[in-house]
């Protein structure tokens, strides 16, 4: 796929989400963060997931972001450029995020968020116009180039183009003040 964007407008957003994220995260306590089963939206049925797991899920996507642009530039496709193409493999990511990350304490996990969004965001800052939109070196279905690989992991539908957040997460507001109504 080709970039639907500009790396510059790309960065903008995503450094909106992060904004956003930061801004959750600092409005919640701990143990609002780590209560299970409080995310509603864009998770499979089976799964209780709590803000906490929700940040594995978002650093995630952002680690393989990072490896992909970085193995493109070596000249390497990275797996996760199919992976995120088929149901099996792409559900298995989504859980293996997830999973590869419920060991970590919350501050492990917040840390490793920042380091990953400012890794992300420094990324994309260092990549040149002419990078973003220099063509796949492997054989493709459709005219992809750097910006479109991104976001074919970024930015795959319903995601709103590099807002990952309000996919989970529609209304902060309304999140928080869930949280902290009494139990019934």
């Amino acid at each position: 796929m080709q970039a639907t964007v500009s790396r510059s407008e790309a960065l903008r957003l995503l450094k909106i989400e992060h904004a956003a994220v930061a801004a959750l995260i600092a409005e919640l306590s701990a143990e609002e963060m780590t209560r299970p089963d409080t995310i509603r939206h864009g998770l499979y049925a089976d799964q209780q997931c709590s803000f906490k797991d929700l940040l594995a899920h978002l650093i995630c996507y952002e680690v393989h972001t990072l490896a992909a642009i970085a193995d493109w530039q070596r000249g390497v496709k990275h797996p996760v450029i199919d992976a995120v193409h088929d149901p099996q493999q792409s559900r298995r990511l989504h859980y293996g995020g997830i999973a590869e990350r419920a060991r970590l304490s919350l501050a492990a996990q917040l840390q490793e968020y920042q380091q990953v969004s400012r890794a992300l965001e420094a990324a994309l800052d260092g990549l040149a116009d002419a990078e973003w939109t220099a063509a796949a070196f492997y054989p493709t279905r459709s005219k992809t180039n750097l910006g479109g690989m991104i976001e074919s992991i970024m930015v795959m539908p319903p995601r709103p183009m590099y807002r990952h957040l309000p996919v989970h997460i529609p209304d902060a507001r309304a999140y928080a003040a869930r949280l902290r109504q009494p139990a019934q």
